[in-house]
């Protein structure tokens, strides 16, 4: 049999990952073994005890990481410590016994008193000017200028800068609210957007309804996250086991991590498909608290035709920035030639947008660093996505026949 290798320093590796996550509460083998009846069928039990297990490998790997971290950290402040005493000791060395500068002098009296008097010149200096650059301001202006230091309470000037602050006030409303108004006209009567629509009930429901989603949305993109640090620890198990040889793919060890592999990669895919059906419901990019963008909303084309785009930017309401970018971008994919003999060919990129192309024909044509490279003789089918900063995402697809 091969030997067994202890796997702790290769999980550590991916401790302080996993120390980010929250691995108190585990995510479940798949959406239905967390609920009864299913959770309690020896299936899901099994199912569940694995991931259970790999999360706990997980969690104290982490702990060790952390106490490692720490232990570390304290020899590292010792040190600085260690050597800024030095240094000090040094300085105060190469000063006179009774110079205040001394660290050892801080705090003896007659240092203390020269600092306070230093400190009590400065500031009476620093008065002296302000008086004298305030003096020379103020006989540069008229003897009733409300801009003098000594008119600055007479009230009549009080009375003009409370009117002004009025007029300046009212100005602005004005501006707010025709901006307002302007903005509403520019949306339509029922829009949830528009200022008259903020407490209608269906709106309020609406906003309800987006923050549910976005949460369960944060929720899952946490679960994949702790997903893939288990997964990882399930990886470097079988790795570090040598569970890929023969004779030791019914040693417990590996039973125990193909098992919990297998079940945190049903309950990845789960989160996932959850995620993509979440992203094909949403008509705008689902955004956190903080206004950052968690998920794009997908806009699902039949090609790259200029017709496609323009019928699929008029359903959305996207800015007109995005609707220019979007719209060249296509155009500049769409100019790929339809039949190709070359062994590549490059893929044109955006300079503003975020692309990713992968090919659904792999045996006739791969994506390989921004070129397509051909296979063989047939129709390469492209998947092309690219998206907006602002998190509209384009899905759409290419294809171009390979004539060898």
């Amino acid at each position: 049999m091969g030997a067994r290798m202890p796997i702790f320093s290769r999980v550590l590796i991916f401790a302080f990952l996993l120390s980010s996550l929250n691995l108190t509460v585990l995510p479940s083998a798949n959406a239905g073994c967390q609920d009864y009846p299913e959770s309690v069928t020896p299936e899901c039990a099994a199912a569940n005890l694995a991931i259970a297990k790999l999360a706990q490998e997980a969690y104290e790997a982490a702990q060790a990481a952390k106490r490692i971290q720490e232990e570390q950290t304290a020899r590292d402040n010792a040190a600085k410590d260690a050597a800024d005493r030095a240094a000090t000791t040094a300085a105060d060395n190469a000063l006179a016994p009774d110079d205040c500068a001394r660290s050892t002098n801080r705090y003896v009296q007659s240092c203390v008193n020269t600092e306070v008097e230093k400190a009590r010149i400065a500031n009476e200096a620093k008065d002296a000017a302000d008086r004298a650059a305030t003096t020379a301001a103020d006989s540069a202006l008229a003897p009733d200028d409300c801009a003098r230091s000594t008119n600055r309470f007479v009230q009549s000037c009080i009375d003009t800068a409370v009117e002004k602050a009025r007029i300046a006030n009212e100005e602005k409303n004005t501006a707010d609210n025709a901006a307002t108004v302007a903005a509403d006209n520019a949306l339509a009567p029922d829009d949830c957007a528009r200022s008259t629509n903020r407490y209608v009930q269906s709106c309020q429901e609406s906003a309800i309804e987006k923050a549910r989603i976005a949460n369960e949305t944060i929720d899952s993109i946490r679960k994949a996250l702790e997903l893939d640090g288990l997964k990882m620890i399930a990886d470097e198990k079988l790795k570090a086991n040598n569970c890929f040889l023969a004779e030791n793919k019914s040693l417990q060890i590996c039973l125990d991590s193909a098992i919990a592999k297998n079940e945190v990669n049903k309950a990845t895919a789960d989160i996932a498909k959850k995620i993509r059906e979440t992203q094909s419901s949403i008509a705008e990019p689902l955004l956190n608290a903080e206004g950052e963008i968690i998920l794009n909303a997908v806009l699902k084309s039949k090609s790259l035709s200029t017709k496609d785009i323009s019928n699929l930017l008029a359903t959305r309401n996207l800015n007109s920035e995005d609707k220019n970018l979007i719209s060249a971008y296509a155009q500049k994919l769409n100019g790929i030639k339809s039949s190709q003999i070359a062994t590549s060919f490059k893929i044109p990129l955006s300079n503003s947008l975020s692309e990713e192309f992968t090919s659904a024909t792999p045996k006739v044509c791969r994506v390989e660093s921004g070129s397509v490279k051909t296979l063989k003789s047939g129709v390469c089918i492209l998947n092309v996505k690219f998206s907006t900063d602002s998190g509209f995402e384009v899905e759409t697809i290419k294809k171009i026949k390979i004539r060898k």
